[in-house]
């Protein structure tokens, strides 16, 4: 029952952040404003160096107890237990689509009015690696903690700059890929027999 309630507080929160679209709010975002050379060279390398810190992680953050730990969170225990595609197809995509929204489209789009976008770009990143604190009180495990800030810390700054260039929809992707990526490696290595 609580699994979903969550889940429909995050559906009906996801259509509230996409309604002030519809009347044109930040519509800029949504299309390309910069691609050449430079830009693409930065989003290949960026995306690249973000999941091989990934695997970097998935090695050697995690040990026993904190892989104990971790197997509850959602999408990990649906890749274990088989048994809830939908969250990794569904709802895991609208975390995600609702994070972007929040720390991209919406505080982005409102900083870059009046500060430098280099600024905006590491605020945007400290307001979402601090949005992972919640860690913290779910698992009480600092280590894991601590890989929960550093990590989105660096994917807040590739994912500021690839939205000032490139627009929301690849910020969403790549936070998918991302993020879909290092789940699925520490279910791989930890708990596929």
């Amino acid at each position: 029952m609580i699994k979903v309630r969550k889940y429909i507080i995050l559906s009906c929160l996801l259509i509230t952040l996409i309604i002030p679209m519809f009347f044109g709010f930040f519509i800029e975002y949504f299309r390309i404003i910069e691609l050449n050379w430079c830009v693409f060279l930065i989003f290949i390398i960026g995306l690249l160096i973000l999941l091989f810190l990934g695997k970097i992680i998935e090695v050697f953050g995690y040990n026993d107890k904190n892989i104990e730990v971790i197997k509850k969170q959602d999408v990990i225990s649906a890749f274990i237990n088989k048994d809830n595609k939908l969250i990794i197809w569904l709802f895991f995509p609208i975390i995600i689509v609702i994070e972007e929204l929040i720390f991209r489209y919406y505080l982005i789009g409102f900083l870059i009015q009046t500060l430098e976008s280099v600024l905006v770009i590491f605020i945007s990143s400290i307001a979402f690696s601090l949005f992972h604190i919640h860690i913290w009180f779910r698992y009480k495990n600092l280590k894991i903690l601590l890989i929960n800030l550093g990590y989105p810390f660096l994917m807040g700054l590739y994912s500021g700059y690839i939205f000032l260039k490139l627009g929301i929809i690849h910020c969403i992707l790549v936070h998918y890929v991302i993020a879909l990526s290092m789940y699925y490696g520490i279910y791989r290595r930890y708990f596929k027999t």
